[in-house]
């Protein structure tokens, strides 16, 4: 995580298991948040499969 002013973007990796299939999978995601009245809101979410 970084804080730049107001806005904290957020880099991070996900492992789960698909439930259907028992399947693996990975995801890596970045988030951004930014401070607004005095509260943390999340303004952007982007996932990806890096298997894809």
């Amino acid at each position: 995580m970084r804080i730049l002013s107001d806005v904290d973007p957020i880099h991070g990796r996900a492992n789960c298991t698909i439930l259907a299939d028992g399947a693996e999978q990975e995801a890596l995601y970045t988030d951004a948040y930014q401070k607004r009245e005095g509260t943390c809101v999340c303004v952007s979410a982007w996932a990806i499969d890096p298997g894809t």
